[in-house]
């Protein structure tokens, strides 16, 4: 799988990007090459079936494929039951995965508090995070970063000192850091997590865009985040007549993830309320494909 990124680097110009910066990227996943994107699943958006335990997280794998075509699922930890450190029931869901013919490419985990008085106690609480990806099959790991204090230039050095050791912990097991917009005021901010991946400059560590969870201007904010980003939450709440998102022109979102030559997942976050999780989750991949067919 590293060297088919590299690959794929080399095809669309990061590499470029990295020899002039100084970073090194790596994509996400393999995709269908039909397609300049695959469309992804996140577990959060049915968490509302395994709540009521109508869905059991071991079958969510084939219930996406049957239900959804989707071939390419993220995990929450919060919806493993509880069972997110049995390390014997992260194997069995891999396999399940497997057995499915699907892809666990990322899972979801809690914030990392760049605090310096709360940053080792935080660090230890995301650590075990890693193995469980490793052990899962996924290539990222989700964490929220907590920026101290709402000082942009002041947050940038206490954030990169927390996520250094993260990242380093995660290089050791093969997984990359994909840190989402949220957890603090500075950190909703896609500008202020850029600043933060430049000033880190980690193999390890990179951000994935998530359109509700920026605060102030989410196109600006997504522009910004692009150069850093190695996979993508598409957040849906709602749909109009038209089968559009009202809180976000998606068209004009996938022009600016066109345009920063992103290739990868993009994985569909259902967070409504007036529509079931199922009519949901159809509805936001009709919706992606329809803004990805526009391009």
């Amino acid at each position: 799988m590293l060297q088919s990124r590299r690959d794929f680097l080399q095809a669309t110009g990061a590499v470029s990007f990295a020899a002039t910066t100084g970073i090194g990227v790596r994509p996400a996943s393999a995709h269908d090459e039909k397609s300049l994107y695959t469309i992804g699943l996140s577990q959060y958006s049915l968490r509302a079936l395994i709540r009521d335990k109508s869905l059991d997280p071991l079958d969510y794998p084939a219930f996406t494929m049957e239900n959804f075509g989707i071939d390419h699922i993220d995990l929450w930890e919060g919806g493993l039951n509880g069972k997110q450190g049995d390390l014997k029931y992260l194997e069995q869901l891999r396999g399940r995965s497997e057995k499915a013919g699907t892809e666990i490419f990322l899972l979801m985990t809690g914030a990392l508090d760049a605090n310096p008085s709360k940053r080792e106690q935080s660090l230890q609480t995301i650590i075990p995070s890693i193995e469980r990806a490793q052990i899962l099959g996924s290539e990222f790991l989700r964490v929220f970063l907590k920026a101290p204090g709402k000082d942009a230039a002041a947050g940038v050095a206490p954030c990169v000192e927390a996520l250094k050791p993260l990242a380093d912990a995660a290089a050791k097991k093969d997984v990359m850091i994909a840190i989402e917009p949220g957890a603090s005021e500075l950190s909703s901010k896609g500008a202020f997590l850029a600043s933060v991946m430049k000033e880190l400059k980690h193999d390890n560590c990179r951000l994935m865009p998530d359109f509700g969870k920026q605060k102030s201007n989410v196109y600006d904010g997504t522009e910004a985040m692009m150069p850093y980003t190695v996979t993508i939450s598409a957040k849906m709440h709602s749909f109009n007549d038209s089968g559009n998102q009202p809180d976000f022109d998606y068209e004009r979102l996938m022009k600016i993830i066109a345009a920063a030559n992103y290739r990868g997942i993009i994985s569909i976050e259902w967070e409504g309320s007036k529509m079931k999780p199922i009519e949901g989750v159809k509805a936001a991949k009709m919706l992606l494909e329809k803004s990805i067919a526009a391009l």
